[in-house]
């Protein structure tokens, strides 16, 4: 089978970017290669010749999305948003809510992470006859292993971990307000790729005297990270919004209890296993962190059963197999972007795509241009 990955983890010319080593996009091209397929891979602005694929699978709202939606070939156009925000219109900025409308009506197949994420997106948007799929990204479980090595607050602070990017949608700042309303001794460790607001919340967590228990530990290996799920007693996520973020499949599988929104995919994920909150108010947070603390034995406990459902659930070659059983489903089926060859979404598609992506990354300027669309 011939596939083409479009993501923006690749660069134009389609070499993978160092921002990010593992991501869904890189695991699916590693599998598929794996298994003997033909996989090429695009940036968001690179242009192609779509018709010489079996399937074209983009990942996140972007020009390349765009451009497949408006693309004159037959091969089927399958579409990964990786984010909850869609299923929200109002919640999307007027650029986005027409480019998304664009995308699903000429999509043939949209891949959600969770179930909750594929009812949510059918209730956002008309569909027609596409398919919504949905398939859990993919872990290698041969990193993540069952293993306690915590002290459970036994002669040292309880040790709490966030692993998620220092942007404001995840809420660090409201995690630290939990933590320091705790009656516990306890310590925070923060794993990050992205140090979009790392200085304000370093200077907040000095505002609220824990300077010295909250660590900005920054970005660390595969390795590294495995060894703090195993050595941390708690992980806490208390996100705004959520795809179905890997970290929570991560710490399960080494048996590390977790409090978490009640976002996206996440009450899926969790299946029966940590806290999933509901009310994601600081005074909540504070008040399931303290339970998992005062109750740990029981949480502990499930580890090494929440690590099996985990492993059987969110293993690669289980996201591998299900995408390639839809994509050959999918050949040889028209195109829906055909029956809406003279519709205003197309031609929308099609002109954004023209106009602003094949140079690169949007200028303010383009920007601007998009606004007005």
């Amino acid at each position: 089978m011939k596939i083409c990955l479009v993501g923006g983890i690749y660069n134009k010319g389609g070499a993978r970017s160092n921002y990010l080593k593992i991501t869904p996009e890189t695991t699916l091209e590693t599998g598929f290669r794996e298994a003997g397929h033909e996989v090429t891979t695009l940036s968001h602005y690179d242009e192609a010749d779509f018709g010489k694929f079996d399937i074209v699978h983009v990942h996140h709202l972007s020009y390349g999305a765009l451009r497949m939606a408006g693309d004159p070939s037959s091969t089927p156009f399958i579409f990964t948003p990786h984010a909850t925000s869609h299923m929200a219109a109002g919640s999307l900025s007027r650029t986005r809510r027409v480019a998304m409308r664009s995308v699903f009506s000429c999509v043939d197949v949209v891949v959600s992470l969770s179930n909750m994420e594929a009812e949510g997106a059918r209730h956002a948007y008309s569909f027609g006859g596409a398919v919504l799929a949905a398939i859990p990204n993919g872990i290698d479980v041969t990193k993540y292993n069952y293993r306690r090595d915590n002290r459970a607050g036994q002669g040292a602070p309880w040790q709490i971990l966030f692993s998620a990017q220092l942007i404001p949608i995840k809420r660090c700042d409201v995690l630290m307000r939990a933590m320091a309303s705790l009656p516990h001794d306890c310590e925070l460790t923060l794993v990050y790729q992205n140090p979009q607001i790392q200085k304000e919340l370093m200077a907040y967590a000095a505002s609220i005297g824990l300077a010295k228990r909250v660590h900005f530990r920054g970005k660390v290996d595969p390795q590294e990270l495995a060894a703090l799920y195993q050595k941390s007693d708690l992980l806490v996520l208390p996100s705004e919004t959520e795809a179905l973020p890997s970290v929570i499949t991560e710490a399960m599988l080494c048996g590390l209890p977790f409090v978490a929104s009640a976002v996206g995919g996440i009450p899926e994920q969790a299946n029966r296993f940590g806290v999933v909150l509901e009310d994601r108010s600081m005074e909540k947070i504070a008040e399931a962190i303290a339970n998992v603390f005062d109750n740990y034995a029981r949480y502990q406990a499930d580890g090494e059963a929440m690590s099996q459902y985990a492993r059987d659930t969110f293993a690669i070659p289980k996201m591998i197999s299900r995408h390639l059983t839809l994509y050959e489903k999918m050949m040889g089926v028209s195109p829906r972007r055909h029956a809406a060859k003279f519709s205003a979404s197309r031609t929308l598609a099609r002109a954004a795509a023209r106009w602003m992506g094949t140079a690169g990354p949007p200028s303010a300027s383009a920007n601007k241009v998009a606004a007005a669309l």
